[in-house]
């Protein structure tokens, strides 16, 4: 397969309708240019240090994984400041990596591409003079900290001065890029603290669309009473009533000029972005024109289709029928069935550390930073088509193997699935369109799904484990690993049972330690305690078709089975009883021997209502045989 080569997008949230034009510029020029994009972006995104937080950022420790040729970091996503300087912290940390900055000035080390506000800007000023005929235009732009705010101010200056218009200090508001601004000049102007200018500009929708609010909400009418349009075009302006007029900001052609400089960067080249630095006016009844009704049914379509995707996901119960499954095939089968709800998909890949359920006795031991260099495909969907489990490949390789294409470059979205900070793997999604991205509410309640059923099954599995251990424990004796009595009652009318309807032998033995309360005297009780132990494993040698090896009592044991025995297997089990015991009697130097007596039960069972009765005659037997071995007539073995 053909080596290209990968640029790294840095996003800290994607929501679709303020995030793809630059991410769409950003791919489409990467893949004239034939390079791969791998889109790193959270769906959760706080400033609060959760453990959930933390498990979201690790999506970004794949940046010094994988091998990357350059990365543009979309500075205005990372709307939480101590995110943003975490990921440049990581960034920094890696020699010699490439990489520009988008819409941020000055970043030490870093190059810049900036949008084009100064000009988008100015054109709604523009609008506002040469369409209505306004002198008096105010302007409320962001904080007087962020360099786009300045920009925007500047282009408000720049028309009202090519206008011949007068720019007092107090038209020029330096606010925020958020509500609370926009709330109090609203509250001046209609307690008529400020004198009401006819139009007000402000720096983006959020703050113009709470200004039309406010100034409705204190009696003043927009736009009879005073004019307001905004800038870059939130899906707020469109929505509301009355609707806001707009623009877009440049952020396509930004998207493409932060590749072309990030390939004169890597290669020396230049090149120049595909498209056009434009931006798109929208209509709206804020300043009086009409609705772009064309504009507003085209956003509603894609903001139809992006509530429609998240109710069919809520309405589908995926993850109840996650929590619901037994097993990790089961889970994977469901996610199958509901991978259609990615509208658009090219292809969807689950990929999972290696070691992402293996079972440790202390759990709070588990990934929390980065990923293993060993990881799986667990899950491949291509197209439509289900290609089940994938291959193994290289955390540092980054694509999964499936993911990728020999004859064009490919563009990929990287989550994170995790359970708060435990770090299982990443999911990796392709859509045919490079305009589209994953909408932010319907990636947050997929990847959640994924990521807390995965957590429940895991646990679910980590319990039955558990379970089946003390299980375990419950019916094996600890010192010798044989069944203890609890295990004899389990197992011995399943036994017998059996023997039953098969009409097979029952096999029972009986076994008796010789002199263990002279050993425990004379010698203690640790040795007393080497002589049962000694005792187990010689009785194990005898078990070869399945029979259950029990220790019932401190030097008593029992072995019971069934299968098509010949009668002469007392012969056979007391030749490897004996065998075993004088190999070890003359090995050990032990100031005593190790003797057992036996005795045995073998027979159809057609007569007999349960194995109490067939052990009783094998426990006889066996006292028969021990009283014998004293008189030291070595007698048959209970048959």
């Amino acid at each position: 397969m053909k080596k290209r080569k990968t640029i790294a997008v840095i996003v800290g949230t994607t929501n679709g309708f303020f995030r793809s034009p630059c991410l769409s510029g950003i791919i489409k020029q990467a893949k004239i240019l034939d390079y791969n994009v791998a889109v790193f972006s959270v769906s959760t995104m706080w400033n609060d240090r959760t453990k959930h937080q933390f498990g979201e950022e690790n999506i970004y420790s794949l940046l010094s994984i994988g091998k990357f040729d350059g990365a543009v970091f979309i500075d205005y996503s990372f709307w939480e400041d101590v995110v943003r300087q975490k990921v440049m912290k990581l960034i920094r940390s890696i020699p010699g990596f490439n990489m520009v900055i988008y819409d941020q000035k000055g970043v030490e080390g870093f190059e810049s591409v900036v949008s084009n506000d100064r000009d988008g800007f100015a054109s709604m000023v523009d609008h506002l003079i040469e369409v209505h005929g306004f002198s008096k235009i105010w302007c409320l732009t962001g904080g007087a900290e962020f360099p786009i705010a300045h920009d925007r101010m500047n282009g408000y200056i720049d028309s009202m001065t090519r206008h011949g218009l007068e720019v007092k200090e107090e038209y020029k508001i330096f606010g925020d890029f958020w509500t609370m601004a926009a709330t109090a000049l609203a509250e001046k102007i209609a307690n008529g603290e400020v004198e009401m200018p006819e139009a007000v500009v402000c720096g983006n929708d959020k703050s113009a669309v709470t200004l039309v609010n406010e100034l409705m909400h204190r009696g003043i009418s927009v736009p009879e009473d005073m004019v307001v349009v905004g800038y870059d075009l939130g899906g707020e302006s469109i929505t509301n009533d009355p609707s806001v007029t707009t623009c877009t900001r440049p952020e396509k052609y930004t998207g493409e000029k932060c590749v072309c400089v990030l390939h004169r960067k890597i290669t020396g080249e230049d090149v120049y972005p595909a498209d056009a630095d434009e931006v798109l006016f929208v209509s709206g009844e804020s300043c009086g024109c009409h609705r772009d009704i064309a504009f507003a049914h085209r956003y509603n379509e894609m903001d139809k289709l992006e509530r429609e995707s998240e109710a069919q996901l809520r309405f589908s119960c995926m993850q109840e029928s996650l929590m619901a499954s037994e097993t990790f095939d089961e889970f994977l089968q469901i996610i199958y069935k509901h991978v259609h709800l990615i509208r658009d998909r090219a292809a969807y890949v689950i990929c999972l550390n290696k070691d992402w359920n293996l079972f440790r006795e202390d759990d709070t031991i588990y990934i929390r930073d980065g990923y293993q260099e060993d990881m799986f495909e667990a899950l491949v969907n291509i197209g439509n088509t289900d290609l089940g489990r994938g291959e193994s490949f290289r955390s540092g390789d980054l694509f999964p193997p499936h993911i990728l294409l020999d004859e064009r470059p490919v563009a990929c979205f990287f989550n994170a699935v995790h359970f708060e900070d435990r770090c299982f793997g990443y999911q990796v999604v392709r859509f045919n369109d490079d305009e589209n991205v994953f909408p932010e509410d319907f990636t947050h309640s997929w990847v959640s799904g994924i990521s807390v059923s995965l957590e429940y099954l895991r646990m679910s599995e980590r319990m039955k484990l558990m379970y089946n251990r003390a299980f375990a424990n419950s019916v094996r004796d600890a010192m010798t690993g044989l069944y203890n009595r609890q295990g004899y009652e389990l197992y011995s009318d399943k036994v017998f049972r059996l023997a039953k309807e098969h009409g097979t032998k029952l096999l029972v033995v009986v076994a008796d330690l010789d002199d263990l309360k002279k050993i425990n005297d004379t010698y203690g009780h640790n040795e007393g305690d080497n002589a049962i132990t000694v005792a187990a494993r010689a009785l194990q040698t005898c078990c070869g078709n399945g029979e259950y090896c029990v220790r019932s009592g401190g030097d008593e044991f029992i072995i019971f089975g069934t299968y098509d025995y010949d009668n002469a297997i007392p012969v056979f089990y007391r030749s490897r009883i004996d065998g075993y015991l004088a190999r070890y009697n003359s090995s050990s130097d032990k100031p005593y021997n190790v003797g057992m007596s036996t005795g045995f039960f073998i027979d159809y069972i057609d007569d007999y209502e349960d194995i109490d009765r067939c052990l009783k005659i094998a426990d006889e037997r066996m006292y028969a045989n021990k009283a014998a071995r004293k008189k030291g007539r070595g007698i048959t073995h209970g048959q």
